[in-house]
């Protein structure tokens, strides 16, 4: 009868709603992810070069000290390369590119530290920006290119191998600054030594 169909009908409703009410929304899961996506980079590359770094500036700092020529040369280490210097006066005399017997005894002490290093190396000569007026050489690119050329010459009697230099002259072109004051211009007077250490040297291995 009627009552009989609403009271069933009303079971049913109830039942539906019933399930309803216990049915929960389920937010999407998110993907699984390793140890080593989106971890922030690790801070050991630089830590270890940068340790490698002071390594070998003190190493060579020791073979300056060692060989007398720790007050007479500078250097920087870049990946790649060590780049050092030495003021011309403590080879040449002015408008020179002779070398003495006292410069022979530095770069006696110069070859010491080379011995430890076996890549090329190239020898650059630098001048300050006052023009070449008179004596044996023409311009500072001779100037320059002689001076490193006997710097190359001494180095090589002192049985380091003829295949490992490279003999350069900048003349002024390569300032370290400005020429303007008599100090500028003897700090731009100078012989640099750029060694070849291979793309892994100062790099993170």
């Amino acid at each position: 009868d009627l009552m009989t169909m609403l009271l069933v009908l009303f079971i049913i409703l109830g039942a539906m709603n019933s399930t309803k009410s216990g049915m929960k929304m389920q937010a999407p899961s998110a993907p699984t992810q390793t140890a080593d996506e989106g971890a922030p980079v690790s801070d050991n590359a630089t830590v270890k070069r940068s340790g490698q770094r002071k390594g070998e500036e003190e190493k060579l700092s020791r073979l300056l000290g060692s060989n007398s020529l720790g007050g007479v040369m500078d250097f920087k280490m870049t990946p790649g390369q060590i780049r050092m210097q030495m003021d011309s006066s403590l080879l040449f005399k002015p408008g020179q590119a002779r070398i003495g017997d006292e410069a022979r005894e530095t770069l006696q002490s110069l070859a010491n530290v080379l011995h430890q290093y076996t890549g090329k190396v190239e020898v650059a000569g630098h001048t300050d920006n006052i023009p070449m007026r008179s004596g044996r050489y023409r311009s500072n690119w001779e100037l320059s290119s002689a001076r490193a050329s006997s710097v190359v010459e001494t180095l090589i009697s002192l049985v380091i191998p003829p295949a490992r230099w490279h003999p350069t002259g900048y003349a002024d072109t390569r300032p370290l600054v400005s020429n303007a004051t008599a100090q500028g211009r003897a700090i731009n007077r100078r012989v640099e030594f750029v060694v070849e250490m291979g793309p892994e040297f100062l790099r993170s291995r």
